[in-house]
């Protein structure tokens, strides 16, 4: 958390910028190809920093909540969206934490890798789901520990997911899982995939099938 503190105000370099606007693009791309937004939802960005993933989703929000554990980052998050009585943050540290705030879509990018445990943060937000809603998660594909310059500085402690985790994890809180990959970002002389995962809870399918 200390990371994120000490650099929140200058955190939006034109790279993350351009990055999480293109993550947003595609997030949004792929849940319209999947008949999820016939309506605006209810959005909880989960790990929200400063807001460059959640903010570009207003188009398809009603609300959205910024969640983080990080004051300095809500700080800018609040700069950005002072005035605006459809969007609010809150301090929270959901790892440890429990929270009566509910959501229709709960999305998260590029935060999971930061969580001590991935898999029970899932089955959190799952909780935290108004009925009918999904969880979409956007993160790094497994690497070699390269994509950051320092893991232990920055808070990282999964070096990204393999699909068969993200499986794994679906299948633990008994949920559907749509996976893709969404993009790459190319640095250190490599490319590092992107995917978008999308979780519903099973009996929500079984309703739909039953009509």
């Amino acid at each position: 958390m200390s990371h994120f503190n000490a650099h929140a105000e200058q955190w939006d370099d034109n790279e993350k910028i351009h990055m999480m606007k293109i993550l947003a693009e595609r997030t949004i791309e792929a849940l319209q190809s999947r008949n999820k937004l016939s309506q605006k939802h209810h959005i909880i960005d989960f790990g929200c920093g400063t807001g460059l993933f959640g903010l570009e989703l207003m188009d398809i929000a009603k609300t959205l909540t910024g969640v983080d554990t990080s004051e300095g980052m809500l700080a800018v998050f609040n700069q950005k969206t002072s005035g605006n009585p459809d969007i609010r943050s809150v301090l929270i540290d959901l790892e440890n934490e429990t929270t009566d705030i509910t959501g229709d879509l709960i999305v998260s990018s590029m935060a999971f890798h930061h969580l001590a445990d991935p898999r029970k943060m899932l089955g959190t937000l799952v909780r935290m789901l108004n009925p009918g809603g999904a969880v979409v998660l956007v993160d790094l594909d497994s690497e070699d520990g390269s994509f950051h310059p320092d893991n232990a500085g920055m808070g990282v402690k999964h070096f990204g997911f393999t699909k068969s985790t993200v499986s794994d994890w679906a299948q633990t809180h008994n949920l559907r899982l749509q996976y893709s990959v969404i993009h790459e970002v190319k640095k250190n002389n490599r490319a590092y995939p992107i995917f978008l995962a999308v979780f519903e809870r099973n009996d929500q399918q079984k309703k739909r099938n039953s009509k």
